[in-house]
């Protein structure tokens, strides 16, 4: 059986998968797609990630300094 994440946990997997497709993503963190938008659009208004073109057409996400300085953070109580 599963437990369940706590909202920091998921944002600190979130923050580990640098540079990736949505698709990665979803599948690293095992969130839905929906719950995966919603997450990565809370991180965005935040500025922790950047939503960035991967030179092929694609979108990828990036993390931002601020976003790098936090998982360096929740690495510590983690």
């Amino acid at each position: 059986m599963m437990v369940k994440r706590s909202l920091v946990e998921i944002v600190y997997e979130i923050l580990r998968v640098d540079g990736r497709k949505k698709t990665h993503i979803m599948y690293k963190t095992a969130l839905t797609h929906p719950q995966m938008v919603r997450y990565l659009d809370v991180l965005m208004e935040r500025v922790l990630v950047n939503k960035c073109s991967d030179g092929n057409g694609g979108e990828v996400y990036k993390i931002t300094d601020k976003g790098h300085e936090l998982s360096k953070h929740l690495d510590v109580v983690i």
